[in-house]
């Protein structure tokens, strides 16, 4: 039901735009919003649920389908075919596609395969599903894991759409592989429309083997998702400066939307987007001046009423649009001087250089000698509280990691430094180029001067080497490197081969597979030492055959898989709530109230105070053991 309506909203921009590349990022935006739409209003009447989505997506995919038919009566034709492509551009581009291919390919057998199972799904990305779900409804609700409330959740209403529908988490990664392809087609455009030939789109796909990107594609992590919206915007926002599309307002809705459902995904949207809305404010003035406020106007308004829900939904529970103050407060840097972004900066580069593991040696002391004596320069403590996220400490680490948390990208950032400057140095030449790199170097100033530095800070520069893809690939399409580029290419390919067979939390190969393992162990590749635990205690909890669980977590721990685990025995029947919540959430409806007369069992994960415990309540989990307490 969901597919057959973006594919219905493809074939309808088909007919509008004259590229099938513009049909598909505009159709997507489409689709998102849909989501959004419906996510929020069934959400009004407690309706997000299996019939009303089925008729919903039903509805929208024969209206869409009907529409298509009215537009575009005749056979649909196709001016190219791929066959034709590869023959004239030679076996280099063909290898290329295919190696590529084989990536894609790999990331979906892991993403079909493994369940959800990164830390950030455990807590709040797969746990606020798995409520909403419960709730036939997104509305807030009781938890001492807050995020699972503020954090922007586009990504998560699309997954709870295909949970809903499939009546598992069997497609939950898929969401985020989804944006991937999507991200490789939208370079590819973007690199048109920055002046690249045919073999330079190509080319502009290195995003499909960025280190990062890969690991995240085949998890429920958000990064690629907001990468994906983020490219649409900008590609959008490009053909409004450059006026290069028939239906501006159109398009202005298309580039607001796009930037509402990265916000909504993830609210660092705003703050990489702010060098790209400057620069379409200044030419779209120079250019229509008074008509210049109207398409600003509608950029706006579409990707705030896109927010709106989620904004409300912030501001009632929390008192602010973006989530609880003080828990926000602690991602943005407290003070703004050169000293301070020069350390941000010096650190965000720091995590992306690094060595393949076992090449430490000479080479790995070297590059972390350098980290620490360029850093010096700066005169500030390298763990700074003001620029730093909590009480975490920043590590210089000379070999790569192949988590999904915090790999680097050291080929890619240099590839991609490479290609900004070329692309500024020839801005004569190809002026919108140079000012679109200009921009991309502004957000990153930008993004340093605006949020700490975080131990996970490189999953936040997945968006970055997203949008610079278009400008490598207008790179290696110059004669100057045209030589070069089958080797960078194959290069890219080899790196890509590597992370997606390999990766920590996912790996094709080796004695760590998913490949043939039970799936409810998967779900502990992060944290296996609690695996036992939490299967004891599912267990142990179905023994009582409760109706409610009562739920006690800190604002850190892992709920999701408990939830399967129970459900596995005791099937969607039993219903989960939190409890003895300690922040402004508790008095969101409803919370699990006491000695309601049937069976009833509390579950705390991590440490807890047994006293405390609330009467008539008896298995209760710890981090390490599970106790019985008699009433």
């Amino acid at each position: 039901m969901v597919l057959p309506a973006g594919f219905a909203a493809f074939l309808i921009f088909r007919r509008v735009f004259s590229g099938w590349r513009e049909a598909a990022l505009s159709a997507s935006v489409i689709w998102g919003v849909i989501v959004v739409v419906l996510t929020e209003g069934l959400s009004l009447f407690h309706s997000l649920a299996f019939v009303p989505l089925v008729v919903a997506w039903g509805l929208i995919s024969c209206i869409s389908f009907a529409v298509f038919a009215r537009l575009w009566p005749g056979p649909l034709q196709i001016k190219q075919t791929f066959a034709g492509f590869f023959r004239r551009e030679g076996l280099t581009t063909a290898v290329l596609a295919g190696g590529m291919c084989s990536i894609l390919l790999a990331i979906v057998v892991a993403a079909l395969t493994a369940p959800p199972n990164t830390w950030d799904s455990m807590t709040y990305h797969m746990a606020r599903v798995a409520n909403w779900v419960d709730h036939r409804s997104v509305r807030d609700y009781p938890t001492n894991i807050t995020r699972q409330l503020y954090m922007g959740p586009w990504s998560e209403f699309a997954i709870t759409h295909l949970q809903i529908l499939h009546g598992s988490d069997r497609f939950a990664n898929c969401v985020q592989y989804f944006a991937m392809l999507g991200s490789v087609v939208g370079v590819s455009l973007l690199a048109k429309k920055l002046g690249a030939a045919s073999r330079g789109q190509l080319l502009a796909v290195f995003c499909a083997t960025i280190p990062m990107g890969i690991l995240q594609a085949s998890s429920t992590h958000t990064d690629y998702v907001m990468s994906f919206w983020f490219l649409c915007f900008l590609t959008f926002t490009f053909d409004l400066i450059y006026g290069t599309t028939p239906y501006p307002r159109g398009t202005a809705a298309l580039a607001g939307g796009s930037l509402g459902l990265a916000a909504l995904t993830k609210m660092s949207a705003l703050v990489l987007a702010g060098p790209f809305l400057l620069w379409a404010t200044f030419a779209l003035f120079r250019k229509l001046r008074a008509g210049t406020v109207f398409q600003l106007a509608i950029v706006a308004a579409a990707a705030l009423l896109i927010n709106a829900g989620h904004i409300l939904r912030n501001e009632r529970t929390f008192g602010w649009p973006l989530g609880p103050r003080a828990e926000t407060a602690t991602y943005v840097n407290q003070i703004l001087t050169p000293a301070a972004v020069s350390s941000n900066v010096i650190r965000n580069l720091a995590v992306e250089m690094g060595v393949p593991p076992g090449d430490e040696g000479i080479l790995g002391e070297s590059i972390l000698t350098a980290k620490l004596r360029i850093h010096d320069l700066t005169g500030m403590d390298i763990n700074d509280p003001r620029t730093t996220f909590l009480d975490t400490r920043f590590r210089f680490s000379s070999s790569l990691s192949m988590g999904e948390d915090d790999a680097g990208n050291p080929l890619h950032l240099i590839l991609a430094g490479l290609a900004v400057f070329v692309a500024l140095w020839n801005f004569r030449y190809n002026r919108p180029a140079a000012v679109y790199s200009a921009c991309l170097a502004g957000a990153f100033l930008v993004f340093c001067g605006y949020l700490k530095w975080q131990p996970w800070i490189a999953r936040l520069h997945l968006p970055l080497f997203v949008a610079v893809a278009p400008v490598f690939g207008l790179l290696l399409s110059r004669d100057l490197f045209r030589r070069v580029a089958p080797f960078v290419a194959m290069l890219l390919l080899f790196v890509g081969s590597f992370y997606s067979a390999a990766g920590k939390e996912r790996p094709l190969v080796g004695e760590a597979t998913i490949l043939g393992q039970p799936r409810a162990n998967l779900y502990f590749a992060n944290k296996s030492a609690i695996r036992d635990p939490f299967i004891a205690a599912a267990a142990k909890i179905a023994r009582g055959g409760p109706s409610r669980v009562g739920i006690i977590t800190g604002v850190d721990d892992w709920e999701y898989p408990l939830r399967v685990l129970i459900r596995a025995h005791l099937g969607n029947e039993v219903q989960f709530e939190h409890i003895d919540v300690q922040n402004p959430s508790r008095y969101c409806p409803p919370e699990l109230p006491l000695n309601r007369g049937t069976r009833e069992e509390i579950v705390v994960i991590g440490p807890y105070d047994p006293q405390l415990i609330p009467v008539g309540y008896h298995s209760v989990f710890t981090s390490t053991e599970i106790r019985v307490f008699e009433p």
